[in-house]
């Protein structure tokens, strides 16, 4: 059975009438976008209002790039395509993913959703990698929110069996919002970490709102999390559920996890080795992060009865993904480590943990760091950032070029770990300290590091043109 959607199943699905006429004969529909600069043809336009521009008023020129129906809050006279208005066309998204997520569902497809404060993004790239090639569709970008959720389904093509469908939260009741579009066959919170704690307050309550997405795991399907949440959170009608499958996963820490493993380093390079199912990976290249959204990814796939053997000789080639725990060489020999498009305690942690792999690595190599503040961490987030400088200096970083008001506390921890404060300069003086030569040169390695409003590619652009 075909992955398609009648115009009348849409017009019944998000609660609309017609504005102008209903179209002529039976319009099958897999796609919709809400931006009329980029809509393809033969796609539905949402209108939807944001802050700065409003949908409507770009209607026509939607109807000029072959949008064949729209879906609108107020119908335009004069626009030469059939509208379906709706009260909410946030609402209506929303409800035309689900639409599409049935339809998917009535062909046989299959959905793997993912949360978790870190890892989201490479765990799900780890995971399509694994996959047979062509025969999934997921999420890109930072497409994970109440727009790009719905977006990622309605892009969904009926050739693909699989959608990896990754979901991020920022406030307490996010999940609840896209739960219609979150019943999947497979469900992974990666990880809880002091991530959006202005928000979500505490651990407890990043847990209780990441945890949401496994509550929508059909009858039949599979949960997977870390083990320490699987022991921490023991209490949770979720472990206790004999209807669905629940996987725990540990690395280098609970060899009886479900699937648990271990990071090597075999001649320099690093092998995650599987005891539970047995069978080795060689990672692209030495993280420890990496090897953990490895190991997530290779349990998704089993749950999902994926031959592992094949998706791991996949997986060994992922080349990472643009700005997040991404590894390039520059044409000076130069090696970058990017990882710049969020942080927090636990990423930023792991980020000098690969560093300091990689410097093992590279004999002779100098390890430097650009990085910027984490955000949203609250009221404790001096304390964080003293941490994480601390980290830093115990890492044996040369030089730190740091950007974001919490560079006292930084340069606190760093010299309480040991640093000292003339390594530490501010950012705005890298591109000058790299053409005077205070900066790394040809054999090291610099890590790129910090939230995404830091903006660090731009104190990095120079050396991101040679790469």
């Amino acid at each position: 059975m075909s992955a398609t959607v009648s115009a009348l199943e849409l017009l019944e699905g998000v609660e609309g009438h017609w504005f102008s006429s209903p179209p002529k004969g039976e319009l099958f529909w897999i796609n919709a976008g809400t931006d009329s600069r980029t809509i393809l043809s033969g796609n539905v336009f949402v209108a939807l209002r944001g802050l700065r521009t409003d949908g409507h008023d770009h209607l026509e020129q939607a109807a000029a790039r072959g949008t064949t129906l729209a879906v609108v809050e107020r119908g335009i006279p004069g626009v030469n395509i059939p509208q379906i208005v709706v009260e909410d066309t946030l609402v209506a998204l929303r409800k035309m993913g689900a639409l599409v997520l049935a339809a998917h569902r009535r062909a046989g497809h299959r959905l793997i959703s993912l949360t978790g404060s870190v890892g989201k993004t490479t765990t799900r790239e780890l995971i399509r990698t694994g996959l047979p090639p062509g025969a999934s569709h997921g999420s890109s970008g930072n497409e994970n929110n109440e727009i790009g959720v719905p977006l990622t389904l309605l892009s969904w093509p009926p050739s693909a069996r699989w959608c990896v469908l990754e979901v991020g939260i920022r406030n307490p009741g996010d999940m609840d919002i896209l739960a219609p579009l979150l019943s999947a066959d497979t469900g992974l919170v990666t990880a809880v970490a002091p991530v959006h704690l202005e928000t979500l307050g505490t651990l407890e309550g990043v847990w209780k709102e990441k945890s949401k997405l496994l509550r929508g795991v059909v009858e039949g399907g599979c949960r997977i999390v870390p083990e320490e949440i699987r022991r921490t959170e023991g209490r949770d009608p979720l472990f206790s559920d004999p209807t669905r499958r629940l996987l725990g996963v540990s690395l280098d820490r609970f060899p009886e996890a479900d699937v648990s493993g271990e990071l090597l380093s075999p001649e320099g390079k690093a092998v995650l080795s599987l005891r539970r199912p047995p069978l080795r990976l060689p990672l692209p290249w030495p993280s420890r992060a990496l090897g953990w959204c490895a190991l997530m990814a290779l349990a998704a796939l089993a749950a999902e009865g994926v031959d592992l053997a094949s998706a791991a000789e996949r997986i060994s080639l992922y080349r990472g993904y643009s700005g997040r725990m991404e590894r390039r060489s520059h044409s000076s020999g130069l090696l970058l480590l990017l990882d710049h498009y969020n942080a927090n305690p636990a990423s930023m942690s792991e980020a000098f943990e690969w560093l300091s792999r990689e410097r093992g690595i590279r004999q002779g190599a100098r390890a430097y760091a650009v990085l910027g503040d984490m955000l949203e961490l609250g009221e404790g987030s001096q304390g964080f950032h003293r941490e994480i400088g601390e980290r830093a200096a115990m890492a044996g970083v040369a030089g730190v070029w740091y950007r974001g008001e919490q560079k006292s506390s930084f340069v606190e921890g760093f010299l309480r770990g040991g640093g000292k404060e003339f390594q530490i300069r501010d950012a705005s003086v890298f591109e000058s300290d790299l053409k005077s030569g205070r900066g790394p040169g040809p054999e090291d390695i610099l890590l790129v590091k910090g939230s995404r409003g830091m903006k660090l590619e731009e104190v990095v652009a120079t050396l991101l043109e040679g790469a």
